[in-house]
C-alpha cells in the first residue's frame, strides 16, 4: 500500500505528517478503508469520532 495511516487519527495521508493532528506517527501497515462523506449524517463516522470528510483506515497495525 503506498499511502501511509497516521495512528493518532486514523487518516489516510500520502506526506510524512498528518496535516490535520500534525502527528509523524505513520503507519505503512494497515487494513479496511471507509470513505466519510458526510461526517454529520454518517453513524460510522459518530462511533469512530471522525469529523471530517476523508479515508481512513479501519486497523493500524
Amino acid at each position: 500500500m503506498a499511502e501511509k495511516v497516521c495512528r493518532k487519527c486514523m487518516r489516510l495521508i500520502n506526506g510524512d505528517t498528518c496535516e490535520i493532528c500534525e502527528s509523524s506517527d505513520l503507519a505503512e501497515e494497515w487494513t479496511g478503508l471507509v470513505v466519510v462523506i458526510d461526517p454529520l449524517k454518517s453513524e460510522i463516522a459518530k462511533r469512530m469520532n471522525i469529523d471530517l470528510a476523508d479515508k481512513y483506515a479501519l486497523k493500524v497495525r
